[in-house]
């Protein structure tokens, strides 16, 4: 990170252990972040995180990922698709969902440990402690356990999801749900907020990142979740 990024998310952390940072999309910057705070003492005035569990690739393979006080920093890297896990030191924590993204970590002049999960695509809560549930969560949740039906059985598929960009499996999510809803008539008529999110989402993305789109087009074809749409 800058001087400047670490400055601003110390400030947004002074009084917190962790704070998602949603993007502004009257900007061209479409970057979410997860931001936390490793501190080498607890607060006790608030949720102060101990540890940060992650996935990550390694070799075309996911691989559980961990960050805390004995982890060297700085560290950039990449991490994956899948579950953030927060614990702090009662063994409570706070869960989010991601599309994967780049993963930044630096320690401040005052041993504190400053983590920016950051991602082109939305992070959303998923459990916890402290915070509520995004609406879309359960519905990624969803689409993420379908993915993994030919990752566990197909030959090749893990390497293929690896390779793809966060926006082109956020694209993939959202021509998923968009296409159940068209062939499930009562699930649209009682989900219409998520027919209208889709939607819109798909006019957003469709404009801003027609690469990605068409790419994910491509990955559920090789995943053969087009297929298990038109099934159901």
């Amino acid at each position: 990170m800058t001087s400047d990024q670490l400055e601003q998310a110390a400030r947004l952390l002074a009084n917190l252990g962790f704070d998602l940072v949603a993007p502004d999309r009257t900007t061209a910057d479409e970057t979410s972040h997860l931001l936390i705070a490793l501190r080498p003492a607890p607060t006790l005035e608030h949720f102060d995180p101990e540890g940060v569990d992650y996935w990550l690739v390694e070799g075309g393979r996911g691989k559980a990922g961990r960050l805390d006080r004995e982890t060297r920093y700085p560290l950039t890297t990449d991490y994956s698709w899948g579950r953030i896990d927060i614990q702090d030191r009662l063994g409570v924590s706070n869960q989010f969902l991601s599309f994967g993204g780049a993963l930044r970590a630096q320690t401040t002049a005052d041993a504190t440990t400053i983590i920016d999960f950051a991602s082109h695509a939305p992070i959303l809560r998923w459990s916890g402690h402290s915070q509520g549930t995004d609406p879309l969560t359960a519905e990624v949740g969803a689409f993420f356990a379908r993915m993994k039906v030919p990752i566990d059985f197909a030959p090749g598929v893990e390497g293929l999801v690896a390779k793809a960009a966060p926006l082109t499996l956020y694209c993939a999510f959202i021509q998923y749900a968009r296409e159940r809803l068209a062939q499930a008539h009562v699930l649209r008529d009682t989900s219409r907020w998520l027919a209208d999110w889709s939607n819109r989402e798909s006019a957003h993305i469709e404009a801003s990142a027609p690469d990605h789109w068409k790419a994910a087009a491509e990955l559920r074809r090789q995943l053969g979740l087009i297929e298990a749409v038109a099934r159901e």
